[in-house]
């Protein structure tokens, strides 16, 4: 009975494999990166934002001694009071108010997903930043906010010590700027696609090509081999694996239990 040995594969087979294959891999990779970069190019809108902030007064006046326990608790009071102005500050009332202000109808249905409020840690601070297509729209957006958002805000809460720090910023900077060095990415994992199929290939493939795959597949081993002149010369098509057909050659092997030459 003949004895089957499992393919191995060494640092040589994967520089035979990607030398054959890299026209494609190269293919590949130019394709996706290009395809995808245009795609995104015909289908971009460019986005810009626009960041306010609002701060919070402590209770106690500039000057005044303060000891340990009173700011503590007025330390309490204002996370509790940040976490119910993020809440006010994106409520209906308060975008819809925003709407009316920038001539947008339904404020709220249109607002509320490009609004962002954020309380840096350890601070006092609120942070409204807003998207809109064009800069100029955002800071409209973000002043607005800041306007009516304290307004409402002291009044349901009864806190009366929150003011507008900053007003929103202006920037031309479209902040989803188009990178081509992003893109590329998509290229490269595109192109090792390629390469792992033409690996995978290269792997399960079980046809004889050398000497070796006669003895690794029949157990036999090559006593010498004899060309073909009628052979026709042509490349072989598992050549592209980094595998070289010894085209017009016929061999002979012989089994460990017979004397004669057995012609394959």
């Amino acid at each position: 009975m003949n004895k089957i040995t499992l393919k191995t594969i060494s640092f040589k087979d994967l520089w035979s494999v990607f030398r054959g294959c890299f026209l494609f891999v190269l293919a590949a990779a130019v394709i996706c990166t290009v395809g995808m970069y245009a795609y995104a190019k015909i289908t971009y809108t460019p986005i810009y934002s626009s960041t306010g902030t609002l701060y919070l007064i402590p209770e106690y006046e500039e000057g005044e001694e303060v000891d340990r326990n009173d700011w503590t608790y007025d330390y309490t009071i204002a996370n509790v009071i940040i976490a119910d102005a993020t809440y006010v500050l994106k409520s209906r009332t308060v975008l819809d108010a925003v709407g009316e202000d920038i001539g947008i109808s339904n404020g709220y249905g249109a607002l509320k997903n490009s609004i962002t409020i954020k309380n840096p840690e350890d601070t006092r601070v609120l942070e409204i930043t807003a998207t809109a297509s064009s800069p100029e729209t955002a800071k409209q957006i973000v002043d607005s906010l800041c306007k009516h958002g304290p307004i409402e805000t002291n009044d349901v809460l009864q806190y009366d010590r929150i003011q507008v720090y900053e007003e929103g910023t202006y920037s031309n900077w479209a902040i989803n700027q188009i990178s081509l060095t992003g893109y590329i990415k998509f290229g490269i994992v595109a192109g090792a696609f390629v390469y792992l199929i033409f690996l995978a290939m290269f792997l399960f493939d079980n046809y004889i090509h050398t000497e070796d795959d006669i003895e690794r597949y029949l157990g036999l081993s090559v006593l010498g081999d004899i060309p073909d002149a009628d052979a026709p010369k042509k490349k072989s098509k598992y050549a592209r694996y980094g595998n070289k057909k010894r085209g017009g050659k016929q061999y002979y092997s012989a089994s460990a239990d017979s004397e004669e030459g057995k012609k394959e």
